[in-house]
């Protein structure tokens, strides 16, 4: 069972989050100050100093942090990430997607629109944004076959294990990441799963959408 806590000042919010998860048996909300023992902390994204209290739990080493009613700001969504949230659910979000963040959240993976995630590689790795009317970033840099390698080696799987997956060899799986440690600017595995926070990447919209 997850043990979940609500930050917010909306009462009415509260509740309505407490709705969709009390009749599930495989979540706990807890009281809103108590957070010791929480596996996901729900914050909302509309709270004065949301990202500074994300932070605060990174730096004590509290549970992990999934924003809701999150602004709908390409700008600030990446601020988020790097102040240590580990979901992002934007105002339009069902309750569905709720539950599975929860979940992907609490797993140690990362839940935000794909976009997000594209903005945040690109800081990482100093690439320009993209052109006006064009997409050159992330999703261009890398080829097919490079973009099925790195979801699943960020997501933490071995080199046997990503070559069963893939149906390829070892040898196939490291020459591909030999080319995306370069083209990404990383010098290793660990470096990647370092910089890119074990994220996942999959064109179905999730755990990344």
């Amino acid at each position: 069972m997850l043990r979940i806590s609500v930050l917010t000042d909306d009462r009415l919010f509260h509740a309505g989050l407490r709705r969709i998860l009390e009749p599930d048996p495989a979540f706990h909300v807890v009281a809103d100050t108590d957070t010791a023992a929480v596996d996901v902390l729900l914050i909302d994204g509309r709270v004065n100093g949301a990202l500074a209290a994300c932070a605060a739990q990174r730096l004590v080493g509290g549970p992990k942090v999934l924003i809701v009613a999150a602004p709908d700001d390409d700008a600030w969504a990446p601020e988020a990430l790097a102040a240590g949230a580990r979901g992002i659910l934007s105002k339009s979000a069902g309750a569905e997607d709720l539950v599975k963040a929860i979940h992907v959240v609490a797993d140690g993976l990362i839940w935000a629109r794909r976009r997000v995630i594209v903005a945040c590689l690109d800081r990482l790795t100093g690439a320009p944004p993209p052109a006006r009317g064009g997409d050159t970033s992330f999703e261009e840099r890398l080829s097919g076959r490079e973009r099925d390698v790195f979801r699943h080696a960020a997501a933490g799987l071995g080199n046997r294990e990503l070559a069963q997956r893939l149906n390829i060899s070892e040898a196939t799986v490291k020459v591909h990441l030999t080319r995306i440690f370069q083209k990404l600017g990383v010098t290793g595995r660990a470096a990647l799963a370092a910089n890119y926070g074990r994220t996942t990447i999959d064109r179905q919209n999730h755990p990344i959408r």
